[in-house]
């Protein structure tokens, strides 16, 4: 990975079922016992606020049924019917969940995914995004096999812009995507042999 920075930030192991861990954080798949994880994440404005409108307890709970519902069966490689795979992510120390990462699929190919993570206010500071993150890129380019991860936010999203860049993500020109939350987007890839360098 590019940077010295991030190196240290790579998965230290894959645990089944399709879970991976890094020195402070343990990733594994969303489940049922996770509802209440994704209303706290879905139904904060402050969460929400360089995503879209915050939700609604039951808009929440809908939005999760959905989400398990279409959700693909882990697995070494997407297949054609995979839309979704997501990830919990569990604070080691704590035993906690903090929050929530996964890739989505657009396309037919499956070596290309978008990448998103939200994180409960109380995970900020610690760099918790680009440790779960950089594990993830990892996971998806090892495991899945995949060839180019894209990454899309509010372009005021500032936070978000420093870890990506950290992560060696290379940032498209503003304006060319459709805006989130009403403001402008901005849209950054990473491919694999960039991610080797």
């Amino acid at each position: 990975m590019k940077g010295t920075d991030c190196r240290t930030l790579q998965m230290t192991s894959v645990s089944s079922p399709m879970g991976f861990n890094t020195q402070r954080l343990k990733m594994r798949p969303i489940c049922d016992a996770d509802k209440q994880l994704y209303r706290q994440l879905y139904c904060d404005p402050k969460v929400m606020r360089n995503i879209s409108a915050p939700l609604s307890q039951q808009q929440a709970d809908k939005a999760f049924a959905t989400y398990l519902e279409a959700m693909t069966p882990y697995q070494h490689q997407a297949s054609s019917q995979t839309k979704y795979m997501s990830w919990t992510i569990v604070e080691t120390l704590s035993q906690q969940p903090i929050g929530i990462q996964g890739l989505t699929w657009h396309t037919h190919d499956k070596t290309i995914a978008e990448i998103g993570i939200m994180l409960l206010p109380k995970a900020n500071g610690k760099g918790y995004p680009e440790e779960a993150m950089g594990a993830l890129l990892e996971y998806g380019f090892q495991q899945l096999k995949l060839s180019r991860i894209y990454a899309h936010f509010a372009s005021t999203n500032l936070a978000t812009k420093r870890f990506v860049k950290k992560l060696g993500f290379i940032f498209e020109p503003l304006g060319q995507h459709p805006p989130l939350n009403k403001k402008t987007s901005q849209k950054c890839y990473i491919e694999l042999p960039h991610y080797l360098t």
